[in-house]
């Protein structure tokens, strides 16, 4: 191998790369000749030294997933040196959060999108930083099949893994748009998406994409890349951008700094604020009651060493009160100030009935006179007046480092009393009685065990696992009480002869509480009610309802960054109408149902349409007299959710890929368009192998329509495979009873048959 000095290093980096290196050779004192130009041309051939002045400019990009976790790790490189990175568009994912970080370990985070291309898998980012190495892209036009190509990436996880291979062919994919991808001899594998392929004079001639199978691949032709970068247009600030786990801004303030996201109902608070002892404050942005209200909160600390919990009569600043769990201590402080100089604590106690690392409902009544009335899981801990702050926000609270979780904060006059009275406990425990006893024993019957000998200890542990068992199948019936009243009210949610007495969006609602009990319901439709204020602000007196609509749909997708899922489609936080609205992410008939309820609360007539295959909305003016005598058509406007925009009869043909008839625009019922979602959700429970979730769901759908049959027969089969025999025949003499000697009904009959004579019946 020849060796290279510096200069031809430095001569070789300004011809492949473009580098701007003029102060580098300004130092050195040997001048550059065209003998040196050549010899830097010849060794950039060698793979090696190729790689080597490749790998400043390759990138390893870092993402989540949908609910927060580590994602995967894909590649980019830099196109431009104020900071620009090319990339695929789903190795940084839709509107998820991602980093970027390069081989000397220096990490960045995005600071905006500059463009993207779904179609063509591209993506554009800044991040701040200045004099970058970069990639010289080159022309794709004219690349023939045979020539050498090299590619760093990040394949398997394997950061700056070098790969060399060979230009296969130019071919046409199924992509959509008939244009071409660069099919390449060379490995692709996870973490590779997004990574350079190269000629050997170090030119950009395609982004590798595509995994096609063993050593060959699909990367998207740079001339593509390059048509991104002179269309992009205005760019989309990161904070826009993202949307998985970002806090409403309509309900939330972040106070000193610090990390606080929210995924299905919970805020996590995580990392040191600003303040003094790594406080950092998050408040409610909503009026909060004049005096006398109660607020509260349930929290779980990651580290007892950790402190976290409510916050009242703050200014937005640094004065407040606090009430939160320290150390495993309950602590009321006053701040009035940034510094521990500034902070007077109240009261410290310990309590029993706080559990460490669970979850603990904190509670704080609050009164006219000052009075403050501090609560744990029910207990009152801690009561004083200070009359040293009177009024401001209310909100949550954390100090140190550890992580601090938070769900169902409210804040009220009065919360009603608990529905658990004496008698309803009576009742409960006489139900149960026949799973789980406990008795505390007097003296001389503990004397009387040790009497036993000693194999006495090992009896009571092995009795202690029976109780254990006997506790599980108490809680195991405490869930399947609470799934069925959640299918109960659901049920009676749609049972309104009138369609405008169904509130879609608490039905809807209601499903995600089948999986997820902890989040508050009642904050979401309020959440709605916020959503809806802030885009009738955009209306003016003028504004017509077309108009109106028009303005909505911009403010929902365009605005405020609702989209649908186009890389976590299956997802089933995509039918969770809590999750959705916190991800501003979701599939056509959770971001419909959104879109619709909206459109409601600004008296806009916009309902549900179940086309096949996919889900849209619908406005329709009423018609007034003259015009239903005339039988004029009425004004009609459709809207594609997952997509976020207004099309028309063809475009909605072309999205479900059917001939759509006239009858195919009839709105659909709330009722089936609740069914529908349930359908979806057995779907993922199906691709997941989930039995018992689609029994879950499959129980909803019956409650709803009890006379589905092909659902009923679906659960008797399920109940059948897992040996649920009593079950099972109760769907069977269920079908069966219209009609038990229907041909149809043979193998019903059959099963049935053999469940009795067997004697399978009874003994569960």
């Amino acid at each position: 191998m020849l060796k290279i000095n510096t200069s031809v290093i430095r001569l070789g980096l300004l011809l492949a790369f473009g580098h701007s290196f003029e102060n580098l050779a300004a130092q050195d004192k040997n001048a550059s000749t065209p003998s040196e130009l050549a010899l830097a041309k010849r060794e950039a051939q060698d793979f090696e030294k190729l790689a080597a002045l490749v790998k400043p400019s390759v990138v390893v990009v870092e993402s989540v997933d949908r609910v927060g976790r580590e994602g995967g790790r894909g590649t980019g490189f830099v196109v431009s040196s104020d900071g620009v990175i090319a990339t695929n568009f789903h190795v940084i994912g839709e509107h998820r959060d991602f980093s970027i970080r390069f081989s000397n370990g220096k990490s960045f985070r995005p600071v905006s999108i500059l463009g993207i291309d779904r179609d063509r898998d591209l993506a554009l980012i800044k991040i701040d930083a200045e004099n970058l190495p970069t990639l010289k892209l080159g022309d794709s036009d004219k690349l023939q099949p045979g020539e050498a190509v090299l590619s760093l990436g990040n394949p398997l996880g394997y950061a700056h893994s070098v790969s060399r291979g060979v230009v296969a062919a130019l071919r046409e994919l199924e992509l959509g748009d008939g244009r071409p991808m660069v099919q390449v001899a060379i490995p692709i594998e996870p973490g590779s998406s997004g990574s350079p392929a190269l000629d050997l004079e170090g030119r950009v001639i395609a982004v590798l994409s595509i995994k096609s199978g063993g050593a060959m691949g699909f990367g998207v032709p740079v001339n593509e890349l390059k048509k991104l970068i002179s269309e992009s247009s205005e760019p989309i600030p990161i904070k826009k951008w993202l949307t998985i786990g970002t806090l409403d801004e309509l309900e939330w303030k972040p106070v000193m700094n610090g990390s606080w996201k929210q995924r299905a109902g919970i805020i996590r608070a995580s990392g040191l604020g600003s303040g003094f002892g790594g406080r950092m404050l998050c408040l409610y942005q909503g009026s909060t009651p004049t005096l006398p209200y109660e607020i509260e909160v349930e929290v779980k600390l990651e580290d007892d060493r950790g402190a976290a919990g409510l916050v009242f009569h703050a200014d937005g600043k640094d004065t407040h009160y606090g009430f939160y769990p320290t150390s495993g201590s309950l602590r009321l402080t006053r701040f009035e100030g940034p510094s521990v100089f500034n902070w007077t604590i109240l009261r410290t106690v310990d309590s029993p009935v706080y559990r460490p690392y669970e979850w603990n409902l904190l509670q704080v009544q609050l009164q006219e006179d000052g009075r403050m009335v501090c609560s744990v899981n029910g207990e009152v801990v801690i009561d004083l007046k200070d009359l040293a702050l009177v009024k401001g926000k209310v909100g949550l609270c954390k100090f140190r480092e550890p992580t601090a979780s938070f769900r169902n904060f409210r804040f009220a006059k009065r919360f009603p009393k608990s529905k658990v009275t004496p008698k309803i406990m009576t009742q409960v425990r006489k139900l149960t009685r026949d799973l789980v006893t406990r008795e505390e024993l007097p003296h001389r019957k503990k004397l009387e065990i040790m009497d036993l000998g000693d194999f006495a200890p090992q009896a009571i542990e092995d009795y202690a696992l029976e109780l254990e068992k006997q506790a599980s199948s108490v809680q195991k019936l405490a869930e399947e009480i609470r799934e069925r009243l959640i299918i109960r009210e659901l049920a009676d949610s749609l049972a309104h002869e009138d369609e405008h007495s169904v509130d879609l969006l608490r039905s809807a609602l209601l499903i995600a509480r089948l999986d997820n009990a902890h989040f508050d319901l009642d904050g979401y439709l309020r959440k709605a009610d916020l959503f809806a204020q802030k885009i009738e602000k955009k209306f003016s007196d003028e504004t017509n309802n077309e108009q109106r609509l028009r303005i909505l749909v911009s403010q929902l997708f365009d605005e405020m960054g609702f989209h649908g899922s186009t890389l976590d489609y299956h997802h089933r936080s995509n039918s969770y109408m809590n999750e959705v609205m916190d991800d501003r992410e979701g599939l056509p008939i959770t971001l419909s149902i959104l879109l619709i309820e909206l459109a409601n609360r600004l008296n806009l007539p916009v309902s549900g349409l179940g086309l096949p295959g996919h889900f849209m909305a619908i406005y329709r003016e009423p018609l007034e007299k003259k015009d239903i005598k005339k039988r004029a058509p009425s004004k009609e406007i459709l809207i594609d959710a997952f997509g976020g925009k207004i099309i028309n009869r063809r475009e909605a043909s072309d999205i479900t890929g059917v001939l759509l008839s006239e009858l195919s625009f009839e709105p659909t019922s709330k009722k089936d368009i609740i069914t529908r979602m349930l359908r979806n959700l057995i779907q993922s429970a199906e691709r997941e192998q989930d039995q018992v979730s689609k029994l879950r769901y499959m129980g909803a759908i019956l409650a709803i329509s009890p006379n589905d049959r092909y659902t009923r027969a679906m659960r008797a089969m399920i109940h059948y495979e897992r040996e649920e025999f009593d079950k099972t025949l109760m769907d069977i003499d269920f079908l069966l009873l219209e009609n038990p000697e229907s041909p149809e009904n043979l193998p019903l009959q059959e099963i049935r048959t053999r469940l009795i004579e067997r004697g399978l019946i009874g003994h569960q």
